[in-house]
């Protein structure tokens, strides 16, 4: 596996993909032919509704499937490389330090056994060279970045005693202190309350300024499309039915399902 490089022109591709999950001798097609990219420094919306493939196409990516799935087709690259065929060695150190993830529910992402602090560390020790008193100090300097109140009182702390809007924040700050390149958010906000949800995705456009990161961001709300995307994958039963930039596809829609999702938000 090539060693992680700083290219601004770097990009995640996504070619022709295809997924399905086996029950019994049943198969079902949950992602079908799917071709999508997410270039870094922007923000790349997968919209659509539930059980339209979303979640499944960014669980392929991060090679987190279920034994029940299997990638029957298609392929992902990243540097010219094939993620799909690296070994189980060769992508656990690819996730966390090149692509990372958050997901709908922080407070089931975080282990409510450990403080906040052993689980930020335990992922800075297991993928950079630093020691554990540099690793505190890094857990402490992105939960600060996290505008996260008391960063330190709030090391000692488990996940329990958290909001979900502090929580969301934890599982953001713990991807990031990875210095990934990219950034998979599968419907990162939908279990917060408006006023939080707003203040998540600030986080998330900043993190994308600031930190030169790229961001699938994954959800069934095409207001929060038109608030933080630049580009847009709309997808429906498993395949992309349109895509754009978030201009085109808020002023030119093509596809009747589009539409339907745009008026649904109108």
């Amino acid at each position: 596996m090539k060693m992680k490089q700083n290219n601004t022109n770097s990009r995640i591709e996504v070619e022709h993909l295809c997924v399905e999950f086996s029950s019994g001798r049943h198969q079902t097609k949950a992602v079908q032919d799917v071709s999508l990219s997410v270039q870094k420094g922007r923000i790349t919306a997968l919209v659509g509704e539930s059980g339209s493939g979303k979640s499944v196409t960014a669980l392929t990516i991060m090679n987190l499937l279920p034994q029940t799935a299997n990638v029957c087709q298609g392929k992902v690259i990243w540097e010219k490389q094939n993620l799909l065929s690296l070994s189980g060695k060769e992508r656990k150190k690819l996730n966390g330090t090149v692509l990372a993830m958050i997901f709908q529910n922080p407070a089931a992402a975080l282990d409510p056994l450990f403080s906040i602090g052993d689980q930020i560390t335990e992922g800075i020790l297991t993928h950079r060279r630093i020691n554990k008193r540099e690793a505190r100090e890094e857990a402490v300097h992105y939960l600060q970045m996290m505008n996260l109140p008391e960063p330190d009182a709030l090391m000692q702390k488990r996940p329990f005693e958290l909001s979900g809007g502090m929580c969301q924040r934890v599982t953001i700050a713990m991807a990031m202190s990875l210095h990934p390149e990219f950034l998979i958010a599968d419907e990162p906000t939908t279990a917060l309350d408006v006023t939080v949800q707003k203040q998540i995705l600030g986080e998330i456009s900043r993190i994308r300024t600031e930190q030169n990161v790229g961001v699938l961001f994954i959800t069934h709300d095409l207001g929060v499309v038109a608030e933080i995307a630049d580009d847009v994958f709309v997808m429906r039963s498993g395949q992309i039915v349109e895509s754009g930039d978030v201009y085109h596809i808020f002023e030119q829609p093509q596809h009747s399902y589009t539409k339907k999702l745009l008026n649904s938000v109108l």
